[in-house]
């Protein structure tokens, strides 16, 4: 008798531990404090059009992406970009879908699912998507997801946007057949098509597999969550991916179009003058779409201001253009979370700003173009109320001065 129980036991449990192993139940993630750029007036004024008709968002929900970075699941941080890109798209004449991959269940043979779509897009839409999102498991296999999408958008026509958010983990991916599903899709669908990825994280190897993906769409471009998760950042993103700025063409009275001579490039960064929205970009300097010099931020852990190596790249990078342009300063702007006093949080800003520019002065910056302030938890780009918003609260800004 004693045997029989514990036998029976024993497949009560592992009927337990399979139904719960089978079950796709969405994980509990941080609510988002995000405040959205609006574009929607400025597109009413027709200042701005939309230049895709079509989105298709693809979401990495892979075992490596359960691993943590900067204190927050890699899985939630991702889920946060789609998130944000959705608040700040204005209210455009889309078709979209977001579809995952990864193992969709932990005994599944199945690598990819539609979350939502393809359907007219909507907000509550997107959102609905993210809901059903589990937590991360098994292979990365990104070209099964590109091709599936494909498959997907076959018969819709317009241009579309292909957006995909991973860590592409070299353990998980097969990075050859990743770009080769890219440049299956950029065939099928030709000047149609354009293909932007975020990467989570920041391995080196990624890094240049994403760039490859990105480049198989022969226009689109490769990035980092970290660059695009801020307000401003993320809104200069939507504006490349989705919008075209509307320029006035002046008419004289006899209802003549002037001609705009042949567009030039005055500063050498390698955006025309007449799409140029930032026309004295410092030579050297790494520039988005717009022509604006990426400066980067500068993130701290907590009640902490030294510089960690994951920021050396970056801030070598502001030296090298800084070291180029004599007349070009820095104003380094240090922040906190609110866990502390106001005294305390302001003292520590100021060391954070002053670490920034000791360190860039190791490259023989004159101090006297390193201005620094310090603004303690004043100035938060985040909720205080979770420990992903602090971790984006605790920063030093760049901010390139005349």
């Amino acid at each position: 008798m004693k045997i029989g129980y514990l036998k029976l036991l024993f497949f009560l449990g592992l009927s337990i531990l399979l139904a719960g192993c089978g079950a796709k139940q969405p994980v509990e993630r941080p609510v988002s404090q995000f405040q959205a750029v609006d574009f929607n007036p400025k597109v009413r004024a027709g200042d701005y059009v939309q230049k895709v008709d079509n989105l298709i968002a693809i979401l990495d929900t892979s075992g490596s992406m359960a691993d943590p970075y900067k204190g927050e699941v890699k899985l939630n941080t991702a889920c946060e970009i789609v998130s944000r890109i959705n608040a700040t798209l204005p209210d455009l004449n889309l078709k979209g879908e977001l579809r995952m991959f990864g193992r969709i269940a932990t005994f599944s043979q199945q690598f990819t699912q539609l979350l939502w779509g393809p359907a007219q897009y909507s907000k509550s839409g997107i959102e609905s998507g993210l809901q059903k999102v589990g937590r991360g498991r098994g292979e990365s296999p990104l070209n099964v997801a590109i091709n599936a999408a494909a498959g997907d958008f076959a018969s819709i026509q317009g241009r579309t946007a292909v957006i995909i958010v991973t860590d592409a983990n070299k353990e998980y991916m097969n990075y050859g057949a990743a770009v080769k599903a890219a440049k299956s899709m950029k065939g099928q669908y030709g000047d149609r098509l354009c293909i932007y990825t975020v990467q989570i994280g920041k391995d080196p190897e990624a890094k240049k597999v994403l760039a490859k993906v990105a480049e198989a769409g022969q226009c689109g471009f490769a990035t980092n969550a970290a660059q695009i998760s801020s307000r401003g950042g993320m809104a200069a993103f939507v504006e490349q991916v989705f919008l075209s700025k509307v320029e006035k063409v002046e008419v004289v009275e006899e209802v003549v179009v002037v001609e705009a001579p042949a567009p030039g490039d005055r500063d050498g960064d390698g955006v025309y003058d007449d799409v140029d929205q930032c026309p004295n970009t410092p030579k050297g300097a790494n520039v988005d779409e717009r022509g604006c010099w990426l400066v980067g931020d500068v993130f701290f852990d907590f009640d902490k201001y030294n510089i960690k190596p994951e920021f050396d790249d970056e801030l070598e990078a502001v030296a090298k253009v800084l070291n180029m342009n004599p007349s070009v300063n820095i104003r380094i702007e240090g922040n906190t979370d609110n866990v502390g006093t106001e005294k305390y949080n302001m003292q520590l800003s100021e060391r954070r700003a002053n670490s920034v520019k000791a360190y860039l002065q190791k490259f023989g910056i004159d101090e006297n173009r390193l201005s620094t302030i310090g603004y303690g938890f004043s100035r938060p780009i985040a909720t205080n109320s979770t420990p992903e918003g602090r971790d984006l609260n605790r920063r030093v800004e760049l901010t390139p001065t005349p």
